[in-house]
């Protein structure tokens, strides 16, 4: 959250720094194109690579995201498999369904 809330911030003074000057330099509606275009790309991100999490506890997510194998690749670079960062407990309470 904490990485989030600082690339939040940090993406927000970026803009509101040079907004003025991009577009005087190119006009606004190349501005406002570069932005949707951005836009776009940060929603094709979520779909492609941000997992469903509707309906599900904090354990189960962290169940199936600790299954994940995770190697470097050139979109993204991942640490290996997280299997030990999982208690042996949430297993077995996810198999018996305590909802």
């Amino acid at each position: 959250m904490a990485l989030t809330s600082s690339m939040n911030w940090g993406i927000n003074l970026l803009i509101s720094l040079t907004f003025l000057t991009v577009t005087e330099l190119i006009g606004l509606s190349w501005v406002c194109f570069i932005y949707t275009i951005m836009s776009l790309a940060s929603l094709a991100f979520v779909i492609v690579f941000i997992p469903e999490t509707k309906g599900c506890s904090l354990e189960q997510i962290s169940m199936e995201l600790a299954k994940q194998k995770y190697g470097k690749s050139p979109l993204c670079w991942g640490s290996q498999r997280r299997e030990k960062l999982v208690p042996v407990e949430l297993g077995k309470r996810e198999k018996e369904q305590l909802y």
